[in-house]
């Protein structure tokens, strides 16, 4: 049988993705919509929405081994069919008068926990469905197909949450990993050479177990990544900038939308098309950095991304009409990707394939780990602060990690 062309399992690849985060943009405006209701309380909240990050900190260095370790496509599948039985829990839980603050926080843990052996594995696979000069263009639609999910998911959800309620938003979710599974099945990624994982006795008797190669392995990824000063510093500035923004962001979106803009519990549907718009500014910057982007230097881009990505939220502070909400939202989604996208590649460029899943995960952890943090700050400090205040501050700081970031020499240079 003659293989098949790369640019059909690289399709397949986005199609799975671009379903899968369509019903995943629409369980996180279902999540943080949810939690408030069932809580009532903004710092309650932010718990049960950072407990969806925390498996990035417990598993992500044990994910990333396994990814390089493993078929990676199967792994992918494996965690599909996961997370759709833990998505599909909410509404059965729902159902027998189960569902609390605390089960919807591990609803949220399952689902990240399979995102944390996903996300790695996924990135880790692209290079051997596409040549390296179409590296940055497929991270590119990867990341395009991404928010073009979370674009019509938030503006589906604040449609559909008047027809079906917010907990059947859940239901479709749990469709949507199915699927996606269906298309990661399609998939014939070029046959690669994988280290298979031992269980039971090993053989030869010199040959460390499977705990000691682990820990080995994960060792050698971290001594890898900060024995490369580029990836030392894009490490720290990742950590620093998702600390400092990721809870205003993902937290107080809906937090604005009910007392800043006086939408109230009512503005549901609001708050899904301010993500819905914010998502458009994202796909915007996607697809120019996906055609005109290969040849900027990465480190730059990734840095001056982080000083736009604070820089835009400052003007938060003083809008209180949700016209102007909107326009602030699309403008902030433009400098997104140029943090995520040239991120992406230059790991991809850098790291040697057998480290390669290491690396993402390690990039995760920094990324989900800190933002958990920072959903859980931000619940806390909005109890004294307003969220416009919040804005503020986080913009501010985050534009200055993005400055001090510039002294990381290497990095600028990448």
């Amino acid at each position: 049988m003659a293989p098949r062309p790369r640019r059909l399992n690289f399709s397949l690849l986005c199609l799975g993705q671009l379903v899968s985060q369509f019903g995943d943009s629409i369980f996180h405006v279902g999540l943080v919509w949810l939690a408030l209701d069932l809580t009532d309380s903004k710092p309650l909240s932010g718990i049960i929405v950072a407990a969806g990050f925390l498996p990035a900190i417990l598993f992500s260095l044990a994910a990333g081994v396994i990814a390089d370790r493993v078929d990676r496509r199967r792994l992918m599948i494996l965690c599909a069919v996961v997370q759709a039985l833990v998505v599909a829990s909410v509404p059965v839980l729902n159902q027998f008068g189960l569902l609390s603050g605390p089960v919807l926080a591990l609803v949220a843990f399952g689902l990240a926990a399979g995102a944390a052996f996903f996300n790695p594995a996924r990135d880790a696979l692209v290079p051997h469905l596409v040549t390296q000069p179409r590296l940055n263009r497929a991270n590119s639609l990867i990341q395009g197909s991404a928010q073009l999910a979370f674009l019509a998911g938030p503006l589906a959800a604040g449609i559909l949450v008047g027809w079906v309620g917010t907990i059947h938003l859940f239901t479709i979710d749990a469709g949507t990993f199915i699927v996606s599974t269906v298309f990661l099945l399609l998939i014939r990624s070029p046959k690669t050479t994988y280290p298979r994982l031992e269980f039971g006795p090993v053989s030869p008797p010199q040959t460390p177990p499977v705990a000691g190669r682990t820990r080995q392995d994960i060792l050698e990824g971290l001594r890898h990544a900060f024995a490369d000063p580029r990836l030392r510093g894009l490490l720290f500035v990742t950590a620093v900038e998702n600390l400092i923004i990721m809870g205003p962001a993902i937290l107080g979106i809906p937090v604005y939308v009910r007392e800043i803009l006086g939408f109230g519990k009512s503005g549901a549907a609001e708050y899904s098309f301010l993500i819905g718009i914010l998502f458009s500014g994202m796909i915007a910057t996607s697809l120019i950095i996906g055609l005109k982007g290969r040849s900027w230097p990465k480190g730059k881009l990734i840095l001056i991304g982080i000083i736009l990505d604070g820089v835009t939220f400052i003007p938060l502070f003083f809008i209180r009409t949700f016209p102007l909400a909107c326009l602030a939202m699309f403008v902030h989604g433009l400098t997104v990707p140029m943090i995520i996208l040239p991120r992406t590649t230059l790991i991809q460029e850098i790291v040697p394939d057998d480290r390669r899943g290491r690396i993402f995960a390690l990039v995760n952890m920094a990324v989900m780990g800190f933002t958990a943090l920072s959903m859980v700050l931000c619940g806390i400090v909005s109890e004294w602060f307003g969220m416009d205040e919040i804005y503020l501050g986080a913009g501010i700081l985050a534009a200055a990690c993005g400055t001090v970031g510039m002294l990381f020499r290497p990095l600028w240079k990448a």
